[in-house]
Formats: structure tokens, C-alpha cells, sequence
């Protein structure tokens, strides 16, 4: 199964009443082709560089699995309703798979190495404990 995430910039004009029912309405849309994983959040950002004139924006981030088989008819329908909002100023739609990411591994003979330069450090330490004692000998 894979899950989408989406990320939103909606106009800055909207109170934070407004923008909970506007990103409700939008929810219950997108509902239709698949269903909201979590919680919807959504802050106001200033932006980068202006917008459709406007310097601050709310960002609104919400997962989503898709319902069906035909997952590129149900991601078309989610953009259309994206699209037809005037006040949605941007969007992007990651996909986010159930796959567990790869973990690099070191290379057998670098530990190796490693294990041999503990080795001689402490071939080192030893040394120097042996000729420090000796000196002391040599005091007393």
C-alpha cells in the first residue's frame, strides 16, 4: 500500500477559523478517492519569494492512502479538486512507500582495520607502562 503526502500553500487572507473549515471542506472532497491518515496541521509561513503577490501563506501537510486499484484516476481526481481552488496557491504530492529504508554498511576489512589499530595502540600503552615502571625501578 503506498501513502501520499501533501503539502499545501493556501492564501494568507484566511482567519484561522476559515482556514480550519476551508481545509475541512477540502478534506471531505478528498475523501472520495481515499482516506486521511492522522491529523490535519496547518501554520502560516512567511514565504520565499512572493506568490501570486502574497508574502505569507498557510502550510497545510496531511497524509492520505488511496482506496481502489486505479491509484492514477484516484491521484488525477485529487488534483483536479487541487486545482479548481483559487485559494490553494501551491502543492506537492510526495509518495511516501511502506519500504523500510536502506542502511549503509561499513566494509568488512575497514572494521578490521580498525580492530588492528586498537591493536597496536594498546600494544603502545603497554609499552610505555612497562619503561615507566622500569624508571621507577631505576629511582628507587
Amino acid at each position: 500500500m503506498n501513502f501520499y503526502e501533501f503539502n499545501l500553500l493556501i492564501t494568507s487572507d484566511f482567519s484561522e477559523e476559515q482556514i480550519t473549515s476551508f481545509c475541512k471542506d477540502l478534506i471531505s472532497e478528498v475523501k472520495e478517492n481515499g482516506s486521511i491518515i492522522g491529523e490535519v496541521a496547518f501554520k502560516q509561513r512567511k514565504l520565499a519569494y512572493p506568490i501570486n503577490k502574497e508574502n505569507e501563506a498557510w502550510l497545510t501537510v496531511f497524509s492520505l492512502s488511496l482506496q481502489g486499484e486505479d491509484k492514477k484516476l484516484a491521484i488525477s481526481g485529487i488534483e483536479k479538486i487541487l486545482k479548481s481552488k483559487k485559494e490553494i496557491l501551491r502543492y506537492l504530492m510526495l509518495i511516501k512507500s511502506d519500504k523500510a529504508p536502506k542502511i549503509k554498511r561499513k566494509r568488512r576489512s575497514a572494521k578490521k582495520e580498525e580492530v588492528k589499530e586498537n591493536v597496536a595502540v594498546e600494544a603502545n600503552v603497554e609499552e610505555v607502562n612497562e619503561k615507566v615502571e622500569e624508571l621507577l625501578k631505576e629511582e628507587l
